[in-house]
This record gives structure tokens, C-alpha cells and sequence, in this order.
């Protein structure tokens, strides 16, 4: 089974880190081109969909099999790697859940020409929704750094 675990595993980081860099440098160059945004709202919106129903549940299997692999271990002889991955990983996994959630909320509401708490334009909130996906994915890459360099 640990097998199993280890494959959707890499393939659900490999999916985060992947769509999350994409998206993230297909938002920026639609939101620094110097046109309207509001011709690419479609994109974005497709974007934000995606993300939504595609990234952010491929995070929760990463969460969900790293625990399930880490519980077969021995608690007590773990390398630093290991607990690293464990503890860093599942901040990381649960930051970007939430803030990239609400932050995909404040986007939707923006797409759609309704007006926020805190009034921001499209382009202030799509470059903060980019700026979490580049950290969060990031984040994901010097997980992967250091349980690859296998740091005791």
C-alpha cells in the first residue's frame, strides 16, 4: 500500500507545483500586459476553476498520503527530513488551502464587477493571487530540497 500512497503522492505535488507555477506566470503576463483585464476574464476565471477544483484537491492528497505513509515509520528514530517534510509540509499544504482560497473568492467576486470590503482593483487582487501561488509553490520546491538532499 505504501506504494500506492507514494505514487499519488509525488503526482499530486508534481500537479501542484506544476499548475501553480503555470498559472502563476500566465497570470502575471495577462495581468502586466498593458490591456484591460476585463477581455480576460474568461481565462481567469477558467484559472480560478481549475485551481479550485483541480490544485487545491490534488494538495489534499498530498497532505492525506504523506500522513498515511509517515504513520507507517517508527515515531521514534524519524530523520530530520522526514519530520521536516511531516511538519513544514502540512503548514505549507494548510497556508495554501486557506489563503489561496480566500484570496480565489476576493478574485471571483472581482470577476464578476461585485465590489469588495476593501475596495482593490482586478489587477492589485489577480497579482496577489499570483504572488500566493509562486510562494506556495516555492514553499512546496525547498520541501522538496531538503527531503531530497535527505538532511539527518
Amino acid at each position: 500500500m505504501y506504494s500506492a500512497y507514494y505514487i499519488f503522492h509525488i503526482a499530486g505535488v508534481a500537479v501542484w507545483i506544476g499548475s501553480f507555477a503555470a498559472f502563476g506566470f500566465l497570470l502575471r503576463s495577462l495581468i502586466k500586459n498593458n490591456e484591460s483585464l476585463e477581455k480576460y476574464t474568461f481565462v481567469i476565471s477558467r484559472i480560478r476553476l481549475w485551481i479550485n477544483g483541480g490544485v487545491i484537491p490534488s494538495a489534499l492528497i498530498v497532505l492525506i498520503t504523506g500522513v498515511l505513509m509517515i504513520l507507517q515509520f517508527n515515531r521514534e528514530n524519524l530523520p530530520f527530513y522526514l519530520i521536516f517534510m511531516e511538519q513544514a509540509g502540512s503548514l505549507v499544504i494548510l497556508f495554501t488551502i486557506i489563503v489561496v482560497s480566500v484570496y480565489s473568492r476576493k478574485l471571483r467576486t472581482k470577476l464578476q464587477g461585485l465590489p469588495l470590503k476593501k475596495e482593490k482593483t482586478l489587477e492589485s487582487v489577480g497579482l496577489m493571487y499570483t504572488n500566493y501561488l509562486f510562494t506556495s509553490a516555492a514553499l512546496a520546491l525547498l520541501i522538496i530540497m531538503v527531503v531530497g538532499m535527505r538532511l539527518t
